[in-house]
């Protein structure tokens, strides 16, 4: 069993796939923990979203600020900036799910001797 760390995804899917083919990532055996920002600046948000929400127990993530913008996004606080990815997140049929599953996310993780936040 292997623990990997990875931070700041920004809806970079395929960059995040390449990883953990390279590591050669199990979630069956594997652990990976995400240090925020899953979402936005990178082309594929929605993918990376709920990539790491199916991973289930296989993953431990904690909210970054640019997660933290996204639930702002959804719930009406809309001060996007030019370059922010994330529409097709918030004009998805499961958005509302997504957005439930990311609340209940930390900001930070402890477990053993190590705390994770972004």
């Amino acid at each position: 069993m292997a623990t990997y760390a990875i931070g700041d995804i920004q809806g970079c899917f395929d960059s995040l796939q390449q990883l953990l083919e390279k590591c050669r990532f199990n979630p069956a055996r594997d652990r990976v923990w995400f240090v925020g920002d899953l979402v936005n600046r990178g082309p594929r948000s929605l993918e990376t979203l709920r990539f790491v929400r199916d991973l289930g127990a296989a993953a431990t993530t904690v909210l970054g600020n640019h997660d933290l913008y996204l639930l702002m996004a959804a719930a009406g606080f809309d001060r996007r900036n030019k370059g922010d990815t994330l529409d097709d997140i918030l004009d998805a049929p499961d958005c509302e799910e997504l957005m439930g599953w990311l609340r209940h996310r930390p900001l930070c993780h402890r477990e053993g001797p190590f705390c994770l936040v972004h």
